[in-house]
């Protein structure tokens, strides 16, 4: 066995050690904060928030806020499966909606995997954070890169755990929503090998990729990840327009890549990728035409 392959198995080994020690936890909390006087969102949520500080703590003493990455795949997970237990709702509709999150996060998770390489490993974007931010970088790392993102998945994620916790009758406008999640699935699956094919090809590292969906746009895997969440909503809001309002946690993600992930992601780009300016030409979203540069 390689030294980068030791790296990279010691690295994943700590990483399951950190999750499930999180999630315990975070199961803990929830027995502690809940009861009948309690609304129980808010009770997930905060034992949501004790797993995040878990990951947080662990972030801090390996020198690392990328021990937070796989959170965001996993989360939804974590809460979903443990209400299905606690009420007892093992419905054909409660497993298809599983089913459709899981497809979602293994692929999300086994993304990640393919490009750790170890406990070193850290993220362009903390690197960043932590070359303006400085001795606030701390701040900075639980607030922004682990607790905002942990607040909108959670958001993104109310429609499934409504589901669940309101015992719902699966019905045929649930499969729009369930499609839409699935086909969210399959366009970052297929972005995720054309970038894999790209990278094998390209001789260095200032060409942008121009093939398969990157040629049409700009950031077709960042498409697939709202368009997931706005599929989770429908499935539930699709047969409970009362509760429209439960789409909110999608628009947020939305904001988020809107605002935030893209212009970071385009202005590390441009200091080094070659042709940016043509590159900006694409639609930032694969069947947007409101972003065109």
């Amino acid at each position: 066995m390689t030294d980068e392959k030791r790296k990279k198995i010691n690295g994943l080994l700590v990483f399951l050690i950190v999750y499930i020690a999180a999630f315990i936890a975070g199961l803990l909390s929830y027995l502690l904060f809940f009861n009948e006087k309690m609304d129980e969102l808010l009770a997930l949520f905060l034992a949501d928030t004790v797993s995040t500080v878990v990951v947080f703590i662990v972030g801090v003493i390996v020198g690392s806020a990328s021990i937070y990455d796989p959170y965001w795949s996993v989360q939804t997970v974590f809460i979903y499966i443990p209400l299905m237990i606690k009420y007892n709702n093992f419905s054909v509709g409660a497993f298809i909606y599983l089913f459709a999150i899981l497809f979602w996060s293994v692929r999300l998770t086994i993304n990640f995997i393919k490009g750790f390489d170890g406990l070193s490993y850290i993220d362009w974007r903390y690197k960043m954070l932590k070359e303006k931010s400085g001795p606030f970088y701390q701040i900075v790392s639980f607030t922004g890169i682990h607790m905002f993102p942990t607040i909108v998945v959670f958001l993104a994620s109310i429609p499934a755990y409504l589901y669940i916790m309101n015992d719902m009758t699966f019905e045929p406008l649930n499969i729009i929503g369930l499609l839409i999640m699935t086909f969210a699935t399959i366009i970052e699956l297929v972005s995720d090998r054309d970038m894999r094919k790209f990278k094998e090809v390209r001789t260095s590292n200032k060409e942008i990729i121009n093939i398969g969906l990157w040629k049409y746009s700009r950031h077709p895997n960042y498409f697939g990840e709202i368009m997931f969440w706005y599929g989770v909503a429908l499935t539930f809001i699709l047969s409970n327009i009362g509760m429209w309002y439960s789409i909110i946690g999608a628009i947020l993600n939305t904001l988020l890549f809107i605002f935030i992930s893209v212009p970071m992601e385009e202005n590390h780009l441009k200091e080094y990728k070659e042709g940016f300016e043509e590159y900006k030409k694409k639609n930032v979203f694969l069947p947007i035409h409101l972003f065109n540069r």
